[in-house]
C-alpha cells in the first residue's frame, strides 16, 4: 500500500494489470488500518506514570497552543463561504425571542443545536460581519480543544512527551481544515469542547460537572450523544461498575426524546432518492467500507486530491509512511491504546451515513471528534518505543500533518477570494463547490446582501 501511494504521488495515476490507482483513497485507508491493527496487536500492560507539575503542564499547553495558531492562522484571512453567509445573518439577528424559538422548535435543516446558534450570536455581538472575528472564534475553540486533548491523553496514562505529542498532532492535523476554516464547522468545535471537558470531569469523579458538560455538548451537535457510550467503555476498561453510567444514559434519553419530539423523528440529513433520513438508510457494504477503509484514509492521509501534492509534501509522505511502518512493527504501547481505538469507533456512530469519503475532503468536519482519539492513539504508541526514535517519529508525523493542512488550506484561500470578488460584484455565478470547498452551495442571496451592506456602511 505504501508503494502504491508513493508511486501515485510521484508519477500520477497508474495501472498495473487489472489494478488501477487514480486517487489513492483505498491504499491510504488500508495502510492506515494496518498500522492501527499492528499497534493494537502489540499493546502491552500499563506501567507507572511519571509525575508532571503545573508549570510543566502550562508550558506544554502554551506550546500546543502556538502550534495550533501557526498551523491554522491562515484561516483569519478567509472570507465567508456558502452556509457561512446564512449563519452570520442568523447570528446578527439573534435575540431573546430567537433563542426561545430555537430552544422550543426543531431546525428546518433537521437538527437541534440551540447552543451552537447561541454561540453564533456571541460572535455577532463581538464582530458583526467581520470575517476575521468569526474565524478567530473558531481558531480559539480549536486551540482549546487541542490543549484538552493533551490533558485527556494524560488522564489515559500517557506520560508528558506522549500527551504533548497527542495535543500537537491534533492541533496541526490536516483533517481539521473544514471544521476550523468554515463557520459551519462551529457546531463540531463546540460539541467536542464540552465533550472533552465532560470526560476530564468524569475521570476526576466530578459527575455533576460531567453531566452538565454532556448536556451542553448534546445541545451543540448530535455527535455528542456518544458520551454515555464513552463513559461505559471507560468503565469496562477500568473494570468499574456499569451502574455509574446510568445517569448519563438517562440524560441522553431525555435530551434525545425532547429532540425527537421537536423534529418529529430522528432528524438529520435526508436521502434525496428515498426521502428517508440518512441515519436510517445505512447499507452494510458501504458502512463496512467507510469504517474499514475511508475513515483511516482521512485520519492518516488528510489530503485534498483536487491537485496533486507538491514534491516536498510527497517526499515528506514517504518519510511519514516509513516511520509509521517502523512504529507499527516496534511499538509496545500501553493498553490504553485499545481504549482509544474503541473510543474512536464509538465516535463514528453518529456520522456513519456521512463517511463515504471524498478525494477533496468535503464533509471532513465529521471526523473532528474521531481525530481526538486518533491523536491520542498515536501519542500513546510513541511511548512504547526508545526515546531517540520517538522524537524522530513524532516530529515527522506532526510535520506531515502540518504540511497536509497547509496544502488543504490553499484550496480554501483560493475559493474564498473567488467568493469575495463574486459577491462584491453582485454576480456570484461561480460553482457551489470549488475543489472540495463549499464556495456558494448555499447563501448566494445573503452574500450579495452582505457585500452591498458592507460597501454602503461608513468606514
Amino acid at each position: 500500500m505504501a508503494a502504491a501511494i508513493a508511486t501515485r504521488m510521484f508519477f500520477g495515476a497508474f495501472r498495473i494489470g487489472p489494478i488501477s490507482v487514480g486517487t489513492p483513497l483505498n491504499p491510504e485507508g488500508l495502510f492506515g488500518l494496518s498500522i492501527t491493527l499492528l499497534l493494537l496487536w502489540r499493546a502491552g500492560s500499563d506501567g507507572e506514570i511519571s509525575a508532571w507539575n503545573g508549570r510543566t503542564a502550562a508550558a506544554v499547553s502554551i506550546g500546543i497552543g502556538a502550534i495550533s495558531l501557526v498551523a491554522l492562522g491562515r484561516t483569519l484571512g478567509l472570507y465567508f463561504l456558502s452556509d457561512d453567509f446564512i449563519l452570520v445573518k442568523i447570528g446578527n439577528g439573534f435575540n431573546a425571542e430567537a433563542l426561545r424559538y430555537t430552544v422550543s422548535h426543531g431546525g428546518g435543516d433537521g437538527f437541534f443545536r440551540p447552543l451552537g446558534y447561541a454561540s453564533l450570536a456571541l460572535d455577532a455581538s463581538l464582530g458583526g460581519f467581520r470575517p476575521w472575528v468569526w474565524h478567530a472564534a473558531g481558531l480559539l475553540l480549536h486551540t482549546i480543544n487541542a490543549v484538552l486533548v493533551m490533558f485527556l491523553a494524560r488522564r489515559l496514562g500517557a506520560p508528558l512527551f506522549a500527551a504533548g505529542c497527542a495535543g500537537a498532532l491534533f492541533a496541526a492535523h490536516g483533517i481539521h481544515t473544514e471544521a476550523v476554516a468554515w463557520i459551519a464547522g462551529r457546531f463540531d468545535l463546540l460539541a467536542t469542547l464540552f465533550l472533552l471537558a465532560g470526560l476530564l470531569f468524569l475521570f476526576a469523579a466530578k459527575h455533576f460537572a460531567a453531566l452538565s458538560c454532556f448536556a451542553l455538548a448534546a445541545l451543540s451537535k448530535e455527535s455528542a450523544y456518544v458520551f454515555p457510550l464513552l463513559v461505559a467503555g471507560y468503565a469496562l476498561w477500568k473494570r468499574q461498575p456499569l451502574g455509574r453510567t446510568i445517569p448519563y444514559f438517562a440524560l441522553a434519553a431525555i435530551v434525545f426524546a425532547y429532540r425527537w419530539r421537536l423534529l418529529g423523528g430522528i432528524g438529520g440529513y435526508v436521502d434525496p432518492a428515498t426521502g428517508r433520513p440518512l441515519a436510517l438508510s445505512l447499507g452494510l457494504g458501504s458502512t463496512l467500507k467507510a469504517v474499514g477503509v475511508r475513515v483511516w484514509t482521512g485520519l492518516f492521509f488528510p489530503l485534498n486530491w483536487s491537485h496533486d501534492p507538491s514534491l516536498p509534501l510527497a517526499l515528506l509522505a514517504i518519510a511519514y509512511m516509513g516511520v509509521l511502518l517502523w512504529l507499527g512493527v516496534r511499538a509496545q504501547a500501553k493498553s490504553s491504546v485499545q481504549f482509544a481505538f474503541w473510543a474512536l469507533l464509538i465516535s463514528l456512530i453518529p456520522v456513519l451515513s456521512l463517511l463515504a469519503g471524498s478525494p477533496a475532503l468535503s464533509g471532513s468536519r465529521v471526523l473532528y471528534l474521531p481525530s481526538v482519539w486518533f491523536a491520542i492513539l498515536l501519542g500513546l504508541a510513541l511511548d512504547g518505543i526508545p526515546a531517540r526514535a520517538r522524537y524522530v517519529i513524532a516530529s515527522i508525523a506532526i510535520v506531515f500533518q502540518f504540511a497536509a493542512l497547509q496544502h488543504n488550506l490553499a484550496f480554501w484561500e483560493a475559493a474564498s477570494e473567488r467568493v469575495r470578488t463574486a459577491c462584491a460584484t453582485g454576480a456570484p455565478a461561480i460553482p457551489g463547490w470549488i475543489d472540495g470547498v463549499p464556495a456558494l452551495a448555499n447563501g448566494r442571496g445573503e452574500c450579495i446582501e452582505l457585500a452591498r451592506a458592507t460597501a454602503s456602511s461608513p468606514p
